[in-house]
């Protein structure tokens, strides 16, 4: 009976060993996967141009989405360039487009890639719209 003690006390002690282990790995030892940085800032009012084609009009609000510190000097002082950019893509919508499934994801990474292009960057990671409206 003593032997069956002492074995059960042994084979508890590796089992509450491996978990300790274990726990250790995942919550100490084991690297972290990076959190992406990521940084709103504001381009200005909204948005608002004719759709074209139409006697109706668009309003767009938004905010970029940078991955990068130490951007606000350049989208302050670029803030013209990033808003015609943006103002020039709108305006070449039509009902259809501002109406069709996937539009704004589309639209997103249209204009994520032109504003890189226009501030010749590659920090700008998303557009995150806070009201797309056709009246």
């Amino acid at each position: 009976m003593a032997m069956n003690k002492k074995l059960i006390i042994i084979i508890a002690a590796v089992v509450i060993l491996a978990a300790v282990g274990v726990g250790l790995y995942f919550f100490v030892f084991r690297e972290t996967e990076p959190v992406e940085l990521r940084i709103e800032h504001s381009i200005g009012d909204q948005f608002t141009t004719n759709v074209k084609n139409s006697t109706k009009m668009f309003v767009a609000g938004m905010v970029i989405v940078v991955n990068e510190k130490g951007l606000e000097e350049l989208i302050s002082t670029e803030v013209n360039i990033i808003r015609d950019t943006v103002i020039f893509i709108l305006r070449d919508l039509e009902e259809d487009d501002i109406t069709a499934e996937g539009t704004q994801d589309a639209l997103r990474r249209k204009l994520v890639a032109a504003i890189n292009d226009a501030l010749e960057i590659e920090s700008v990671v998303d557009i995150r719209f806070n009201n797309f409206i056709m009246a």
